[in-house]
């Protein structure tokens, strides 16, 4: 049938529905399908109908109507319903954990610019401003006396690298640290939250090491 296929799997049956299909001949045509499976099999154990619908999302709707064509037949139950598509709700989450800004502009003394993602500075920030953003805070461009505060407001995992020697404080979460009393930070080096809930600082070396999904993001773009 050119609308809908049924096959064996280990728990039960898997549904596919095409998305090139009309959905009301789908339904129809796994009436007959199931009248036949219900006919070969004459056990009274329950047999579960997982359903996928490739590049088709099913509506609320339809997911009901579905479900009453199998469950019309005793001991039949549907389980999962999965698409090879992303809702909105789960596309615009992903959007937002990928979002990257790239600030080539100068940020002036008396601001304060909040970005909700990575930030990847290239421009400068003037003395007396605050760099904000909600993951983590590359430097290319130039600090000079600025605040620089990465995983605003309270997530640790965030990480500032870059030439932050002339900055006059940098923060994670909660954290603070007066850049002239951290003479170890320069350009190969991180800053990031350690399990003691201390910053601490590590050469971009060890970023697999200390921060081991952050590599996995960075490797992978």
């Amino acid at each position: 049938m050119e609308n809908i296929s049924l096959k064996a799997s280990n728990t039960g049956y898997q549904i596919e529905i095409p998305a090139t299909s009309d959905f009301e001949q789908s339904l129809t045509e796994l009436k007959t399908m199931l009248k036949k499976v219900r006919g070969a099999d004459k056990s009274t154990h329950d047999t579960e109908f997982s359903v996928k619908t490739g590049q088709r999302l099913l509506t609320s709707e339809q997911q009901v109507e579905l479900e009453k064509v199998i469950t019309a037949f005793d001991h039949f139950s549907m389980g999962t319903v999965v698409a090879d598509v992303q809702t909105n709700e789960a596309a615009a989450t992903a959007l937002h954990d990928q979002k990257v800004y790239f600030v080539p502009q100068i940020i002036r003394s008396g601001q304060e610019v909040f970005f909700d993602g990575d930030v990847v500075l290239l421009g400068k920030v003037h003395q007396g401003a605050i760099l904000e953003a909600a993951k983590n805070i590359y430097v290319v461009g130039n600090v000079d006396g600025a605040v620089l505060h990465a995983g605003y407001p309270d997530n640790n995992d965030a990480i500032i690298t870059g030439d932050v020697r002339r900055a006059a404080q940098i923060r994670i979460s909660n954290l603070v640290a007066i850049v002239a009393d951290s003479p170890e930070l320069g350009q190969q080096k991180f800053a990031y939250i350690n399990d003691q809930h201390e910053l601490a600082y590590a050469a971009m070396t060890d970023l697999e090491k200390q921060k081991p999904e952050l590599y996995r993001q960075m490797e992978a773009q």
